[in-house]
Formats: structure tokens, sequence, C-alpha cells
């Protein structure tokens, strides 16, 4: 599966890409498309999350939005709902998408067989965390999560932490936390784990949810912009000329 995730900063097309997320979810090969919008009071951040069953699928979606069947999307990830494609204020990532539970008191890849690791490779870079679930709303819940986010953005090291709700159905959350580096990471796990009791219950009671994944998902962080019709790293040194890749 191939994970899909857009940050952007203009609440105003969330009602029109709705709509159209709604109609992607009809494509062949899509497995999910949902739209949220930031918990906290008057911050415009929001985000679109993807899943597709292959790269192929996406790339003939891809291949569809930019010849005008998804406008709003094709024109908020280029940069050209601006008027000017090289002002682009939405990040865009993707990932192969690996889902992740708690073993040992260890976060690890949900099929995981750790007895025949032999090999334990380093963590590089940024660490991404992406997580959608559905908990039973109250006011009490949505207070905790203010006094978290506001907590957890002062940890050294925390370069993103954003609760954000599903703007169809309410209860739909998603965490996106981008950290420094492992190193970073590992300490604010520790933090957390030697403040709970001070810190006290999420009040997220988890519940069905009407529609998309229930996933936990850890990621090496990768940033990608479109140029040329195609998604490219935004690092430079991160171009492959002599092999061409699958996602990772």
């Amino acid at each position: 599966m191939l994970r899909v995730l857009h940050e952007f900063a203009d609440p105003t097309v969330l009602g029109p890409l709705a709509d159209e997320l709604a109609a992607i979810r009809e494509e062949p090969g899509c497995a999910s498309a949902e739209a949220y919008a930031s918990l906290v009071a008057g911050e415009d951040f929001s985000a679109a999350t993807m899943l597709w069953e292959s790269e192929a699928a996406y790339d003939t979606f891809w291949g569809r939005a930019l010849a005008g069947d998804y406008p709003t999307l094709a024109g908020l990830v280029t940069g050209d709902h601006l008027g000017d494609p090289q002002e682009d204020p939405t990040a865009t990532e993707f990932y192969r998408q690996e889902r992740f539970v708690v073993r040992g008191g260890r976060w690890v890849p949900e099929d995981a067989d750790e007895s025949a690791r032999r090999i334990f490779w380093p963590a590089a870079g940024p660490v991404r965390i992406i997580i959608q679930y559905a908990v039973e709303r109250s006011d009490a819940m949505y207070a905790a999560i203010d006094t978290e986010v506001a907590e957890t953005r002062r940890e050294q090291g925390c370069l993103e932490y954003a609760w954000l709700e599903n703007i169809d159905l309410p209860g739909h959350l998603l965490l996106l936390e981008l950290w420094g580096d492992q190193v970073v990471y590992d300490r604010h796990d520790a933090l957390r784990a030697a403040t709970a009791d001070f810190r006290g219950p999420t009040l997220r009671t988890p519940t069905d949810p009407q529609r998309g994944p229930v996933s936990r998902e850890f990621y090496r962080h990768q940033d990608f912009r479109h140029h040329y019709d195609r998604w490219l790293p935004v690092d430079p040194s991160a171009y492959a000329q002599a092999v061409f890749w699958p996602a990772r």
C-alpha cells in the first residue's frame, strides 16, 4: 500500500476538496481518501491522507487529476490554485505503508518477526508518525488534546505535533508528529511514560470507525515537491538517476 500525506494551510479549499476525495474513494485502487482540519482553535492547518493499493494505481489517478478530473487537489498540491506554481505551501509525503503495534514496550512493525532479526538498522533523519482512528467525542477529551498539543510542542526536537479531525466524520482523528531524529523521539516517548500519572488519562476512548483505516505508522521523513509533472524529493541529493526505486 502507498501512503500519501498532504499538509496545507488554506482552509478555504476544504469544502471542494471533500467533494473530490469522495469521488477519489471510488477510483480503482484507492483504499482511503480523507480530509482533516486542526483541532487547535484559530490554527489554519489541514491535511489530506490517501492510501493506494499500488504505485501504478496512484499514477493512473494522478494523471487524471492533472488532466482536470480533480482540479482542487491538483491545484492545491502543485501550487496552481495560488496563481503561482512556485509558491507552494503544501507539503507532500509518500511512503510504503508500514503499520505498527506495541510489543514489549516498543513500537514494532505489525507483521515483524523480531525473533528472526539479526541486523538492527539505524534510524536516520526526522521521524514521521501518522496515526488514524476513531474515538468517542466529549468536551473533556477535546480539552485534553489542546493541553497535550501545547505541552508536546514545547519539547526539544518536536518539529510538528498536530491533532486533526475528519471534516466529514466527527470523532475520526488524525495525529501527525514529526521529530528531529530517533534520539529526540525516544526521549519524548520516555518522557510520556514517566509523566503518565501526572498528565492523567487522555479520555480518548476508541470506537469503531465509520470509514477509513485504523493505523499507527512510523517512517523516516520523505518530503516531495511536484515538478515537471513528477514528484521529486525536496532534497536534490535524494534523486536517483541510475536506479528506479519503488516506494519504501
